[in-house]
């Protein structure tokens, strides 16, 4: 049976030899199954061939573009200031988070954000903050 469905497909695409395409014509005529399959593979096959499909704009470049980033060797050597960059990006968001972790302790701690709760001033008296600026060592 598989081997009927193959003939089929291929019927579809290309001209079968003479004697395929007659095995093929005499089991269509022999199993109603199979001639019941054949007819609602056509009508598929003629549904889909006048269907329009309507694509967004810039369609094929992006295809195009997805196509050529896939296709890329994944060994490429960047170049240092491509490395550079990458390197500031990772570093700048493993700082952000850094800050972010720390301001939150210093909330959790002091209750506040204020500029002196995040220098640790809040615990000292101004006369004394005073006292150490203008002391000379």
């Amino acid at each position: 049976m598989n081997q009927f469905y193959q003939l089929i497909f291929r019927s579809f695409e290309e001209q079968l030899a003479p004697h395929e395409q007659q095995l093929l014509h005499h089991a269509l005529q022999t199993n109603p199954q199979l001639k019941a399959e054949y007819d609602n593979l056509l009508k598929l096959r003629t549904a889909l061939a006048n269907q329009q499909f309507d694509f967004e704009p810039h369609f094929a470049e992006r295809v195009m573009q997805a196509v050529a980033i896939q296709a890329m060797p994944k060994n490429v050597t960047l170049s240092f200031d491509a490395q550079l960059t990458i390197a500031f990006k990772r570093l700048a968001a493993a700082s952000a988070a850094a800050i972010i972790i720390l301001l939150g302790v210093t909330y959790y701690q002091h209750q506040s954000l204020s500029v002196n709760a995040i220098t640790g001033l809040n615990k000292y008296n101004p006369d004394d903050i005073e006292l150490l600026y203008t002391i000379d060592i």
